[in-house]
C-alpha cells in the first residue's frame, strides 16, 4: 500500500535528516524509493553536479536497507515532482520540511505547498526535528469528520505494514445551539468514534477517542502536540462545496502549523489491497 515512495529532494537538505526521514519511511511498510530532483536550469555542468550527488545519496538510502531509483528532470518543480512520482508507480510522494517565510511563500509561492495542493497521491511531510531525529512511528493522530475521508484514509490505518502503538482518533465539531441537541450531537460524535475505534482495535496496542469543539485546524494541532503524537494523518476532501474546501485547506496547512510529521491523504486516490 506504502511500498515504494517518491522522494523531492533539492539537494539542499541536511543529509543526516535526510536519511532520518528515509528511515521513518520503513515504519508505513516502504522497501523502494525514488529520489527526484528537479532543475529549473539545463546548464550540463551542474546537471552533472546535481546526477554526482544524488548518486552519491542513492547509495547511502540504498545502506539502509531500501532500493534505490534516481531521476533528474527540468521544468516545473511540482509538475516534475508529480510526473515522476506518477510515471515510477510511486504509492506516495514524500517531502522534507523545510519551512518558508511566510512573506516569501505569499510572493513567490512554495514548491511543497504546490504539490501538497496538486497531488492526487498520498503526501507525507517529514518535520525533522531541530535536535532529536525522529526515525519511530509510535503514536498516530488522525482527525475525521465522517463523511469524505474516512474510506480512503481507513485502509491505511489498519493496514499490517504501518507499524504504530497508538492511535488517537479526533473529531473537531460545532457546539449545537441547544442543550438538548448538543447532547444528541455529541453522543453522535462519540458514537461514531468508538465506530472508528472498534475497526482499528486490532492494529494497535491502544485506541483513543477524543471529541471536542472549536476551529478544526487549531484543535488538531493542538491535540497532537498534547498527545506528543509523530504524525497526524488527514483526510483531503476533493468534493466542491464549501466544508469539503475547509477540510481541503486544513490539509494543506498543517505542515506549517504542526510540530510533528504529516500524512495527507486525499478523497481520490486509489488504493491498493498490497
Amino acid at each position: 500500500m506504502l511500498q515504494k515512495a517518491a522522494l523531492k529532494i533539492s539537494l539542499a537538505e541536511p543529509k543526516k535528516k535526510l536519511l532520518d526521514m528515509v528511515t521513518f519511511l520503513k515504519n508505513f511498510g516502504t522497501s523502494q524509493v525514488v529520489l527526484v530532483h528537479v532543475r529549473t536550469s539545463s546548464n550540463y555542468r551542474r546537471r552533472e553536479e546535481a546526477a554526482e550527488q544524488l548518486s552519491q545519496l542513492a547509495k547511502e538510502v540504498a545502506d539502509l536497507g531500501l532500493t534505490v531509483e534516481t531521476t533528474i528532470r527540468t521544468g516545473h518543480a511540482p509538475t516534475m515532482v508529480m510526473e515522476a512520482a506518477e510515471n515510477s508507480g510511486a504509492d506516495y510522494v514524500a517531502i522534507f520540511w523545510q519551512p518558508k517565510a511566510l512573506l516569501r511563500q505569499a510572493l513567490i509561492g512554495s514548491i511543497d505547498s504546490d504539490i501538497l495542493r496538486m497531488s492526487n497521491l498520498p503526501v507525507f511531510v517529514y518535520n525533522p526535528k531541530l535536535f532529536k531525529p525522529v526515525v519511530v512511528l509510535d503514536s498516530v493522530l488522525y482527525a475525521t469528520d465522517f463523511k469524505f475521508t474516512d474510506a480512503v484514509v481507513m485502509p491505511y490505518l489498519v493496514n499490517s505494514r504501518f507499524k504504530a502503538h497508538q492511535l488517537y482518533l479526533l473529531h473537531v465539531g460545532e457546539r449545537a445551539p441547544d442543550p438538548v441537541t448538543e447532547k444528541d450531537r455529541k453522543q453522535n460524535v462519540l458514537d461514531n468514534l468508538q465506530r472508528l475505534a472498534n475497526e482499528c482495535a486490532h492494529a494497535y496496542d491502544q485506541v483513543e477517542v477524543i471529541e471536542t469543539i472549536g476551529m478544526v485546524r487549531r484543535q488538531i494541532i493542538r491535540q497532537a502536540k498534547s498527545k506528543g503524537v509523530d504524525l497526524i494523518v488527514v483526510g483531503k476532501s476533493e468534493k466542491p462545496d464549501t466544508l469539503s474546501r475547509i477540510i481541503g485547506s486544513t490539509a494543506e496547512i498543517l505542515p506549517h502549523k504542526a510540530r510533528c510529521n504529516v500524512f495527507i491523504i486525499p478523497g481520490i486516490c486509489s488504493i491498493s489491497a498490497s
